[in-house]
């Protein structure tokens, strides 16, 4: 008993612990928190657009027919989107599809973001701007 019981706390003294970065630890806010955007950029989007709101570490939002939600990670003005949770209303063929659909590639391609006080710019990889928002004040309509 006492072999077995010396084995287990030699394992654990030997077992490393991970070590967090700032943006992994759970509940870490970003730069970005509190924050609430509408896509301006789109032209052909539904009369809403599409939405992306900052709380904490994670965005969520309106995809033009669907609600999504998603993990956020940044460091400075580098910006990442983790795997898009979206519901799956149906929403025809129309205008609120196609505003969906252009945007949910964007959150995947987004690498880097330019914000104001007004304005949010995503950018891609080569920071090319792939998408742009206005600033919506809390409470507002969608």
């Amino acid at each position: 008993m006492r072999s077995a019981l010396f084995a287990l706390l030699l394992l654990g003294a030997c077992a490393q612990t991970p070590v967090e970065t700032p943006q992994a630890q759970a509940g870490a806010s970003i730069h970005l928190s509190g924050t609430k955007w509408r896509r301006v950029d789109d032209t052909n989007a539904n009369p809403h657009g599409a939405t992306m709101d900052f709380d904490g570490n994670r965005a969520s939002g309106y995809t033009g027919c669907n609600r999504w939600t998603a993990d956020v990670t940044q460091n400075g003005e580098q910006l990442r989107f983790g795997m898009v949770a979206v519901t799956e209303m149906h929403c025809g063929a129309g205008v609120q599809m196609a505003t969906e659909q252009a945007f949910l590639p964007v959150l995947a391609a987004t690498r880097y973001a330019h914000y104001d006080r007004d304005a949010l710019v995503l950018l891609d990889a080569r920071q090319n701007v792939i998408a742009e928002f206005n600033s919506e004040l809390p409470g507002e309509d969608e």
